[in-house]
């Protein structure tokens, strides 16, 4: 039994490890994705670049096609995944506090009976 929550314990602190790592680069990638902002909207536009009508409303699909999709995934959706993998790790967490106690008890138990074996 206590061999089963050693490798459990084992296996969870893998997950923790490999979650904080990819949150790590994850936030790596935000900042390269972020600074790549700019890109969405160039080359500007001008009286003396393009102008018109379709300079307009290719401007419009710029901007509503791909500068706002872009604004939505560096917030809200790399903040919704950064909250899920937070989330993870904490819940995480909480089962490694657990199965340390488990550990702890059960290696007590254990100890506690090789003692009594010892008083017979």
């Amino acid at each position: 039994m206590l061999a089963y929550y050693n490798e459990l314990l084992r296996k969870k602190l893998e997950e923790v490890r490999r979650l904080t790592k990819c949150q790590s680069d994850l936030g790596i990638k935000k900042s390269e994705f972020q600074s790549d902002e700019k890109k969405c909207l160039e080359p500007e536009l001008s009286t003396s670049t393009w102008h018109g009508t379709l300079a307009t409303a290719f401007q419009d699909i710029r901007e509503a096609g791909i500068h706002t999709p872009f604004l939505e995934i560096t917030g809200a959706q790399f903040t919704n995944v950064f909250t899920a993998i937070a989330d993870k790790i904490n819940s995480l967490n909480a089962e490694i506090v657990s199965i340390e106690q488990t550990i702890a008890r059960l290696e007590a138990e254990a100890k506690e009976e090789a003692e009594e074996a010892k008083t017979r």
